[in-house]
């Protein structure tokens, strides 16, 4: 006999928990889904969350939640699914492919997208979605605590009524453009055009006084802001609830407010989960083309500094490239292509999903579909690139010349040095060599002498950097520096910077500025000496 597909009641609190136990086992991080009280509250259809259960023999074998919508979705167009429960038995019997086959038809009525969570671990589960049409979207490495720290694929089943054309893609956020090439391959749409608009983020260090607050402040300060049109930007109310299961915690948003002069320009929304420990950016409001940026930067560092979050994500709709172009700068990385996952006035625009970590990332030992993989293969590919030279990065972090640049561009400055080893007495360059690289000292120590073989004017040690202000105005050496030890520099091609530069020019503007308040200081300095 077949299993009984329909829709949970407060009534299956027992059984459900029944079934809690057999998939998750007894001790799951999010200890409400043992509470007969709050199953009971969540099988109610008045919770705003539909559970649909599959029956066999008088037991649940499968239960999945259709979680309520968020703000974001006011049209109802995207159906959002979570708490998959699945006995063994379920993908043998046929009451897993039955379950989902009605929530298919469900959605299929209402014209609505399907998106799905599951877990990487998980592959007969990944199997059963990618027999039922669904395609990999996504893979967020770390996403939930569940038997330990997991990564989780996602899933999309497209309506093909919002599949309509595709907005272009920036050339600049080349990893963008690779993930939705990729995603809407497998959904069977044409991939989005690349346009070279040569977009830059926002600046990620301005004049801003910020204020923490509550989402009633900050809902306050954001319709004053509607005045301006302010253009949306994020789209986050999908992930309000907590961990794996999606709990709901009665622990208040928090929210930032930035100001210039007195007057409220910027802020941003987002939900601490405990579960996760993580930061999920939620909302934003900018005034002007300026602060964003700064805002998003100042959430990072205090997710890093006080929060203690092992990660910071948001969704960043695609048409707000500059934000996309910032998270970037800033070390964040795509993890997922939304394809029409936010509406308005019965248009659909596509969503990024993108995860800034803080902690190193190891590739999880997990078998994945092969489908899968391909979205897996790109994100794990950025992710080895962010791992690569991490020591070069907090190098970088704390030289003068690099301050203000977020991690995602240091990132990329990092990818140009190469190692070089210098033996004692050594010379690294002579007075009148052309000024084509510069130098960080890694380990050991450069002397600084006005003639071949004279006493040392300065010395360079370890973190130092030396020989920039030649490497950036082309000039020629003013001095020798020879190795008073064996000594490991860093080495860059003024050439390779430049190239960076002409790709990145918020980069180059940064460190420009930043050499130029150096030498206004040195010269501030050696005029009040006289």
């Amino acid at each position: 006999m077949g299993a009984t597909i329909r829709q949970a009641s407060a009534a299956d609190a027992t059984k459900w928990l029944e079934l809690v136990k057999a998939v998750l086992g007894d001790d799951h991080p999010a200890k409400q889904v043992y509470d007969a009280a709050w199953i009971t509250n969540q099988l109610n259809p008045a919770s705003g969350h539909e559970t649909w259960v599959a029956e066999n023999g008088g037991k649940l074998t499968a239960s999945v939640t259709i979680l309520a919508g968020g703000a974001d979705d006011k049209g109802g167009h995207v159906m959002n699914l979570g708490r998959q429960l699945f006995r063994a038995e379920a993908a043998t019997d046929g009451s897993a492919e039955a379950l989902l086959k009605k929530l298919d038809e469900t959605s299929a009525q209402k014209q609505q997208m399907i998106v799905a969570r599951v877990l990487a671990a998980d592959n007969p589960q990944q199997v059963l979605f990618e027999k039922q049409g669904y395609a990999c979207v996504g893979f967020q490495p770390l996403k939930h605590m569940h038997r330990a720290r997991e990564g989780v694929l996602f899933y999309v089943k497209a309506a093909q009524s919002k599949m309509t054309t595709r907005l272009p893609v920036s050339e600049s956020l080349p990893q963008i453009s690779e993930l939705a090439t990729v995603v809407l391959d497998q959904l069977q749409v044409r991939p989005p055009k690349t346009v070279r608009d040569g977009v830059t983020g926002y600046p990620l260090q301005s004049e801003l006084a910020f204020q923490d607050t509550l989402m009633p402040e900050f809902l306050a300060k954001q319709r004053e802001a509607e005045a301006a049109n302010p253009p949306k930007e994020i789209s986050g109310s999908f992930n309000m609830g907590h961990g794996y299961m999606r709990i709901t915690v009665p622990s208040p948003l928090k929210a930032v407010i930035a100001q210039r002069d007195g007057k409220v320009v910027a802020g941003l929304a987002f939900l601490l989960d405990e579960m996760d420990r993580c930061v999920r950016v939620i909302n934003s409001f900018c005034t002007d083309d300026l602060s964003l940026g700064a805002a998003l930067h100042h959430v990072v560092k205090l997710a890093q500094s006080q929060l203690n979050a092992v990660y910071v994500e948001l969704d960043i709709l695609t048409t707000a490239p500059r934000l996309i172009k910032s998270a970037e700068q800033l070390g964040f990385v795509a993890v997922a292509y939304l394809p029409a996952f936010y509406s308005k006035d019965g248009g659909y625009t596509d969503v990024v999903k993108m995860v800034k970590f803080n902690l190193s990332y190891a590739p999880e030992a997990a078998t994945v579909t092969a489908a899968a993989k391909r979205v897996l293969d790109i994100v794990e590919l950025s992710l080895q690139d962010q791992k690569m030279g991490v020591a070069v990065i907090n190098l970088l972090r704390a030289l003068p010349i690099f301050e203000g640049l977020g991690d995602g561009e240091l990132r990329k400055i990092a990818r140009l040095f190469v190692q070089k080893l210098f033996r004692p007495k050594e010379k690294v360059f002579s007075k009148g060599d052309s000024g084509n690289e510069a130098f960080i000292v890694m380990r050991g120590q450069i002397d600084i002498c006005l003639e071949d073989g004279g006493t040392a004017i300065a010395s360079v040690g370890n973190g130092q950097i030396f020989g920039e202000l030649a490497f950036l105005d082309g000039a020629a050496r003013s001095a020798f520096a020879i190795a008073n030890q064996a000594t490991i520099l860093l080495v860059v091609q003024r050439s390779a910077f430049n190239e960076l530069v002409q790709r990145e020019p918020h980069l180059g503007m940064v460190v420009m500025k930043n050499v130029a308040s150096d030498l206004s200081n040195k010269l501030r300095r050696a005029t009040t000496r006289k």
